[in-house]
């Protein structure tokens, strides 16, 4: 068996497994165009060109004068079916097939089925415009198509036996032609003008000898590549018939989002790459603003306990009474002869009222009073809701330290009464308990004050907060349309390549 005998077998089996998905996920039409492909026998030395245009644009009689073969006419479209002709190419085997098919204008779906199988089986399209009707919206969006698609093309602007030179002259007319084409990617040398009656402009044998030149030149690069393409091209619209509903999906999402659906892959990349870039522009304010108010408050939570750490509350007065309170707790302190028990007891009991009293104004006087006006000043000044703002308030005032007899004595540690230095460290011991106690009921009013004021700056941003869930949206639509289209164009790539896509 030959190479090309293997090629050929190896792309039938390709294809048909190929068909066989396309009906399994509900493109049963573009199965059977690619099994009718493969069925028919002169698929690989035949060229085919089918010519398609609105009712009564003349097709009918364009092909019958290219091929020598009278096709029938009619003043209706009563037929769904494509004729062909055949005509031999000259010096070889090969044949050239024109396919004559319904309007493209026709309400009949039957025509329409028609007319789209005979489209992709074609090897080349011709679209055949009258000549008064050059610039309809049916053709042009035909030509669009399949422009898009890369498929080989013509236009033939037909009967121009009705141009009437005395109105404008048929070169401005042939310009303008050429002008609105060229917006389509549609150049000079495929643009034909004919005519079956009379005209000088006729350029009927021309495009005959331009089909004959397209078959001769396909025939030269070998008639299984032909037929590949064709079968490329089929499985390409089953796929994209599949995604259609997808990327429309798709297409609607965004469109919900950003108030517009994008054209193309290319324009999604575009608006995606722009809405990245604003949602980034946004958390990096939201981000700036947040972590400013933060830094702030903290600032502010630290004055509040760099006050307490601060605070004078043991001058030298108020450690002198200190000193003298604790060195009457050692055992050979004794006061008076007789009952000397109970005046020792009284004395000690009368230098701990008296430590206990002055360091109890001084934290009253110089920590818990301004303390309380510190946090009172910055909570106003925050600009936090009032409720929080009094609450705060009324907390700072609140806090109190009970210093009296029993709290300066708890701190004593009875085993460092004999060392000289110890009365100097119980004064220092009784005011970093003082504070400590300050600085716990302070700090859960300073944890409260910077959650309230982050608070505050998240209702502040409330608009970028809603902007950036707005970019966030738009940016997640726009990349599911982008998974669909490249989930696409896997697909393509893969039936492209003769393999059954995963979707």
């Amino acid at each position: 068996m030959s190479k090309t005998m293997e090629s050929t077998l190896e792309m039938g089996r390709q294809y048909e497994r190929i068909a066989a998905w396309l009906e399994s996920v509900g493109g049963g039409v573009y199965a059977r165009r690619l099994l009718d492909i493969l069925a028919d026998p002169a698929a690989e030395s035949t060229f085919t060109v089918a010519f398609c245009g609105l009712f009564s644009a003349g097709k009918s009689s364009l092909v019958s004068a290219l091929s020598g073969t009278r096709l029938k006419t009619g003043a209706n479209p009563t037929t769904a079916d494509v004729e062909g002709v055949h005509m031999s190419l000259p010096g070889s085997t090969g044949q050239l097939q024109l396919l004559d098919t319904p309007g493209i204008d026709s309400t009949d779906e039957r025509h329409k089925e028609a007319t789209m199988n005979a489209l992709y089986q074609a090897d080349c399209v011709v679209i055949v415009a009258d000549y008064q009707h050059v610039e309809a919206e049916e053709n042009l969006e035909l030509l669009h198509a399949f422009v898009e698609e890369g498929k080989r093309l013509a236009f033939v602007v037909h009967q121009i036996d009705k141009h009437l030179e005395s109105e404008l002259s048929f070169v401005q007319f042939a310009d303008s032609v050429y002008s609105v084409l060229a917006d389509y990617g549609i150049a000079e040398d495929t643009i034909f003008f004919t005519t079956v009656g009379q005209s000088p402009h006729n350029q009927l044998p021309a495009l005959r000898s331009w089909l004959v030149a397209q078959a001769e030149s396909e025939m030269a690069n070998g008639g299984v590549e032909n037929v590949r393409r064709r079968l490329v091209d089929v499985a390409k619209e089953g796929v994209a018939a599949y995604f259609d509903p997808l990327v429309q999906a798709a297409g609607e999402a965004v469109a919900k989002a950003c108030g517009s659906a994008p054209l193309s892959a290319d324009e999604a990349v575009s608006w995606l790459d722009r809405e990245a870039e604003k949602l980034r522009h946004l958390r990096e304010q939201y981000d700036t603003g947040m972590q400013a108010a933060r830094d702030q408050a903290q600032a502010t939570r630290e004055s509040w306990l760099r006050l307490i750490e601060l605070a004078q509350i043991a001058p030298y007065d108020t450690t002198e009474k200190g000193r003298i309170y604790v060195e009457s707790l050692r055992p050979e302190f004794k006061v008076g002869l007789f009952r000397s028990a109970q005046k020792t007891d009284a004395e000690r009991l009368r230098r701990a009222e008296a430590f206990a009293k002055d360091i109890a104004e001084r934290v009253h006087n110089y920590l818990l009073t301004p303390l309380a006006n510190q946090i009172a000043s910055d909570v106003r000044q925050a600009g936090i809701d009032p409720a929080t703002s009094a609450r705060l308030a009324d907390g700072a005032a609140a806090i109190h330290i009970d210093v009296d007899v029993e709290y300066v004595s708890r701190v004593v540690k009875p085993g460092a009464l004999v060392s000289s230095q110890y009365p100097y460290q119980y004064v220092k011991d009784v005011v970093a308990r003082i504070k400590r106690d300050a600085l716990a009921t302070a700090a859960d009013l300073a944890e409260q004050f910077v959650a309230a004021c982050l608070a505050k700056c998240e209702d502040e941003q409330a608009t970028t907060r809603a902007d950036m869930e707005l970019a966030s949206d738009r940016c997640a639509a726009l990349q599911a349309y982008l998974d669909i289209c490249a989930r696409e164009q896997r697909a393509f790539d893969l039936v492209a390549a003769g393999e059954v896509p995963s979707v």
